[in-house]
């Protein structure tokens, strides 16, 4: 197969331009933004679980503290009630005895529940203040992940704007190149890693960098110049400088 100096200085040419595509769209596939977001949402999904858990025990704590609550209210009104008949001194020496005793029950009991209620306290801050830090922690990883969402964007339309120019460029140059010579290339590099035309530097092909023996050089430099080349390892078409 023959092919013109010219139509195959602009193979090259293409050959650079899908090159650049390619390599284009592997950043754009590879893009550091997209395994962030993929670790950020399922923060967000196991932050969430552990938050609807977190609210459950907050919940539960506060019943048992308004509970306590109660408790502890209900005995402090009834010792108002006990010292009120006491100080009036209208009860029999009997009555005022029990009002005494039970006055003392009662700080008892008081105390105890007050020391309960001490700790309840003291779960529902913990619990209240583990609420606050997970919700802390999913605005801040909302926030990330919105800042990411934009630096994706950002970087994939500047990718998109450059797979645009490089089309535009191959748009441009393929109706220049043979026909036949096109349709070569394009068979070769569909089965040669995106690479269907290399520059024969030296004896080294740039395809597959892999040195041709002399016999094979000999070969080649006795051609005419619009003659055709094939690397006899990788079989991608090779274009003399």
């Amino acid at each position: 197969m023959k092919a013109s100096v010219t139509d195959q200085n602009n193979l090259i040419e293409l050959q650079r331009i899908d090159s650049a595509i390619s390599q284009a769209n592997h950043r754009l596939k590879a893009l550091p933004e997209h395994q962030q977001l993929v670790a950020i949402q399922a923060k967000l999904v196991a932050g969430a679980a552990e938050l609807e858990t977190a609210e459950a025990e907050l919940a539960d704590v506060a019943i048992d503290l308004r509970r306590s609550e109660v408790e502890v209210e209900q005995v402090a009104d009834r010792m108002t009630k006990d010292e009120a008949r006491l100080s009036g001194g209208q009860a029999s020496p009997k009555e005022l005895e029990q009002l005494q005793h039970e006055l003392g029950t009662l700080a008892k009991r008081k105390s105890e529940l007050e020391d309960g209620e001490l700790e309840i306290m003291i779960r529902h801050d913990g619990a209240k203040q583990k609420v606050e830090t997970l919700k802390s922690d999913e605005d801040g990883l909302k926030k990330l992940e919105l800042e990411l969402n934009i630096r994706l964007e950002n970087a994939k339309t500047e990718i998109d704007r450059e797979i645009a120019l490089k089309n535009s460029e191959r748009t441009l140059l393929v109706p220049k190149i043979d026909t036949a010579l096109i349709e070569l290339y394009e068979k070769v590099k569909a089965s040669g890693s995106g690479i269907g035309a290399a520059l024969l530097i030296g004896n080294t092909c740039d395809g597959c960098r892999l040195a041709i023996n002399a016999v094979e050089m000999e070969r080649i430099k006795s051609l005419d110049s619009e003659e055709v080349l094939r690397c006899e390892e990788c079989r991608r078409i090779l274009v003399r400088i």
